[in-house]
């Protein structure tokens, strides 16, 4: 409803109107004639208008739902707001402007970022606790392998809006623990325009956007390009991305139809974190390198919808997608002194030189699926329903090659004579590790209902179920070592088979799995708006996630004497390492409770709400003691709560915005991980030939969410051509990976080189403060510049606790045996980038194709 003073306002404009068309109706033809006064009063029936329902983002569109009906805080952002803030990509966007939003950057890479909402997480890395889900024009893009999801995949100049809807709101599928990400794009309707940008600076930055958009009123064409490289702010970190969006939109009276294509090519190398003492002697440093991911994707969408009447809309979706990945990543060879027994210098001139490992993966995935989609618009109610399937096949394939680390950190393959490439051919060829393949579906159906039955409160209650089936056939190398490769093994690339001689046995072993799941998910929730402007809301639903196609080939087999509580524990995954057979594993589920108030006025927006999520069976990556290995296991119950508030505010001209979080995400049950490079592992406190257990407890904090969470912004407009913007954003302090017991602690050598332990365990808090500007040189033509970090301020946004062979120096340091090397137990951080500084140009032709239109 609207305010008094609008109708006021509408009164007297309608007032005004009728009295003209009064004069001018009695007004005599004798223009000389003077009109007859008159003392009449009009009186007019009260008119009352309701603003427009504005669209929140369902699997297809169809349904209009007003905003101020939804029962969780949702946050939006328009393709102008995005286009804005100059942000490189997704993450980087929404880390600056939406509440409950963090990075972490554990590959040193900014498309590889992960991204955290209210202690979920939507990462690109395997083996990272995946809880958020991401549309894309209603298509699932959490990649099928593990969940993951490729911010890279998603050109920013072809998204038209972007939603962050809280909780497990069950119109979305699988993976909507902690919240479903939607973004739709553009069409040559809704953006009918040439835009070019082009953007150049620090790092060797360049990027370079165009689009188009033209109509005819029936048919529209949308075209997206951007072409992105830099060479990066750390040694021997360049990327590269290409990235294509067309689509072509059909719209007729009763209906519309639309087709896209997206095509793209990146090639990124992130080369991770860096030992504390090594990056305060030089942040640019990296650790190893190259660690390169290459992707190419293919992704085609066919979309309509039917206006059935003023009521009821149909709409359905098809879509093919094809994503291939090959990743080298190059580390230390952690079996580096025992190899050194084996190759003695007698005999191995040279040997000590081999200390690298490359790991390869390739992963070819093919994915496809279907949404059908009902929406009625009635008088007190809103629903839509459907039922969608979606269907990943997948191979998956690791191999190894030794190496050698040169004084740069770089891995080479070895060049020495001293080994015989007949003999020693894990020097001098790929050791294949894993041969994975596997497949999953999904069968969904859902219903949503927002019922009102008052103007000024809506009750929505929605339900998911959820059938998933997954396959795994897998070929996995039983774990031995590269440097004990003999050619006998060549004759033995074979499944092993049971009973057979140790010396003919097979070099892998073989499973299948076959797994079914199944999951209701129901949610309930209000709003009233019990003052104008002012609402109250509610919110309960629940999750669900199944296990991926990895997760299931790399479970922990607890029929076995291998598990994490034995000192004989199983050889376990690296990533990409070995796998393991495929055991089962349960189903990730939660249970979200939202609760909160908001307003909205002219000037004002702002909200405050309490928001708490409880998991159970969170499929987590143990450690098992050796350089990122270990498995996936179930883990009791998490907790992610807290309360989450913003504002914002324009004053003449500044616009003001401040949003704050108070989060805590702890593990709620106790559990038992390896890791040596705890200092508080039971291997210290027992003798040296105890396991290195490090014991988690109910309330211990998971890694890399800090507790405080802040952005604020202001812009000022000087005049009509030139404004400026000055934000920050500030996290507390929270524990790196491996410090899951909250409890590591760092300590001086003490007599025993072994146990050194650099670092406290922890990211220490910060702020950070950005600067954009934008003056107006014409109509249309527009030039920027964009400053980060403009205080120059030292961070880290992420770490882990493990064992470095560098010293603070950057030299590799060798020794006849583990224990008396020099090799040290540290925290590994992720430094965020130095100040850095880009210009650029955009052009609004706002030219439109006449001969088309024609």
């Amino acid at each position: 409803m609207i305010s008094n003073k609008i109708k006021s306002v509408l009164f007297l404009a309608v007032y005004s109107c009728v009295s003209i068309a009064a004069d001018v109706n009695d007004a005599p033809a004798n223009n000389n004639t003077k009109a007859p006064e008159s003392n009449a009063t009009i009186q007019l029936d009260e008119i009352e208008i309701k603003a427009k329902r504005r669209r929140i983002i369902t699997p297809l569109p169809g349904v209009p739902i007003d905003k101020a009906t939804a029962t969780t805080n949702i946050q939006s952002a328009t393709a102008k707001e995005i286009e804005e803030t100059k942000a490189l990509n997704v993450t980087d966007f929404m880390n600056s402007t939406m509440q409950s939003v963090t990075i972490n950057d554990y590959t040193g890479n900014p498309f590889q970022q992960d991204l955290n909402f209210r202690g979920f997480t939507a990462s690109p890395q395997i083996g990272t606790p995946q809880g958020i889900s991401v549309y894309l024009d209603g298509v699932r893009v959490n990649e099928a392998f593990g969940d993951v999801m490729n911010w890279d995949l998603i050109p920013m100049n072809a998204i038209e809006s972007l939603s962050m809807i809280p909780g497990s709101n069950p119109l979305f599928g699988l993976n909507t623990l902690g919240g479903a990400l939607a973004i739709r794009t553009k069409d040559g309707f809704s953006d009918n325009y040439l835009r070019t940008q082009y953007l150049i600076g620090s790092w060797g930055r360049e990027q370079a956007q165009f689009s188009n958009g033209i109509n005819n009123g029936t048919v529209a064409l949308f075209t997206a390009y951007n072409h992105f490289k830099e060479d990066g702010w750390r040694d021997n970190s360049p990327s590269n991305l290409r990235q294509l969006f067309n689509k072509g939109t059909l719209r007729l009276e009763k209906g519309e139809l639309s087709f896209s294509a997206i095509n793209i090519d990146t090639d990124l190398v992130g080369n991770g974190m860096l030992p504390y003492e090594m990056a305060e002697q030089d942040r640019k440093q990296v650790f190893t390198s190259p660690d390169e991911v290459k992707n190419s994707l293919g992704h085609y969408n066919l979309s309509g919808s039917w206006y059935v009447n003023d009521v009821l809309t149909l709409s359905a979706m098809g879509y093919k997608r094809r994503m291939i990945q090959s990743a080298v990543g190059a580390d230390v060879y952690d079996a580096y002194y025992a190899a050194q027994q084996v190759w003695d210098p007698i005999n191995y001139p040279g040997a000590d030189r081999v200390n690298g490992i490359f790991n390869y993966m390739d992963l070819n995935q093919k994915s496809q699926g279907y949404t059908l989609q009902a929406a009625l618009d009635l008088e007190k109610h809103q629903m839509v329903f459907g039922a969608s399937r979606d269907s990943n096949d997948i191979r998956f394939l690791q191999s190894q090659l030794l190496g050698e680390i040169n004084k740069d950190h770089e891995v080479n393959p070895v060049n020495n004579p001293a080994f015989d490439p007949v003999f020693d051919f894990a020097v001098y060829r790929k050791i294949l590790r894993n041969n994975l393949t596997g497949s999953s579906r999904t069968k969904s159906i859902f219903l949503f209902d927002t019922w009102s039955p008052a103007d000024n409160l809506h009750v929505s209650l929605g339900v998911r179920w959820n059938w998933t089936n997954v396959k795994n056939y897998l070929e996995s190398e039983v774990g031995k070592d590269p440097y004990n490769y003999v050619p006998n093994d060549l004759q033995r690339l074979r499944c092993a088979v049971p009973g057979e001689p140790a010396q003919n046995k097979g070099l892998f072993t073989c499973s299948t799995g076959d797994y079914d799941y199944r999951s209701f998910n129901p949610s309930l929730g209000v709003t009233w708006e019990f003052k104008e402007n002012v609402s109250a809301y509610t919110n309960v639903s629940r999750g669900a996630r199944a296990p991926t196609v990895i997760e299931l080939g790399c479970a922990n087999d607890k029929t076995k004497d291998n598990t994490v509580g034995s000192t004989n524990y199983q050889q376990g995954c690296s990533i990409p390492t070995s796998l393991s057979a495929d055991p089962y594993l349960k189903q990730v589920r939660s249970t979200a409770y939202e609760l909160g108030l908001r307003g909205a006025d002219t000037n004002l927006d702002w909200n405050i709400g309490l928001f708490r999520t409880d998991l159970t069976d969170d499929i987590l990556f143990v450690p098992l003691g050796r350089k990122n290995r270990g498995v996936f296991d179930n883990f009791g119950q998490t907790l992610r709560q807290g309360l989450e508030m913003g504002v914002k505010w324009t004053w003449g001209d500044d616009k003001f915005s401040l949003n704050y979080t108070l989060m805590k995400a702890t593990f709620e049950s106790s559990a038992r991980l390896v890791n040596p490079a705890n200092s508080s592992n039971g291997q210290n406190s027992s003798g040296v030939n105890a396991q290195a257990y490090v014991d988690i407890k109910a309330g211990d904090e998971l890694p890399g969410m800090p507790n405080h969470i802040m952005q604020a912004s202001w812009n000022h407009r000087f005049n009509d051509k030139f404004d400026a913007t000055l934000s920050m954003i500030m996290h507390s302090s929270s524990y790196v990976r491996g410090n899951e017991n909250n409890e590591h602690q760092p300590r001086d050598k003490q007599g025993i080189e072994f146990y050194d332990y650099i670092g406290d365990g922890t990211i220490p808090g910060y702020a950070v403060f950005n600067f954009r500007a934008n003056y107006k040189v014409s109509p249309g033509i527009n030039m920027f510049i964009k400053v980060d970090n403009i205080f120059d301020r030292e961070y880290s946004t992420a770490g882990n606790l493990a064992l470095t062979p560098f010293n603070a120096a950057g030299r590799f340091m060798t020794g006849t045996n583990q224990a008396s090397s020099e090799w040290n137990n540290t925290t590994f951080i992720g430094p965020g980038a130095p100040r850095a500084a880009w210009i650029g140009l955009s052009i609004d032709w706002n030219w439109k194709n006449k001969a088309f239109k024609d």
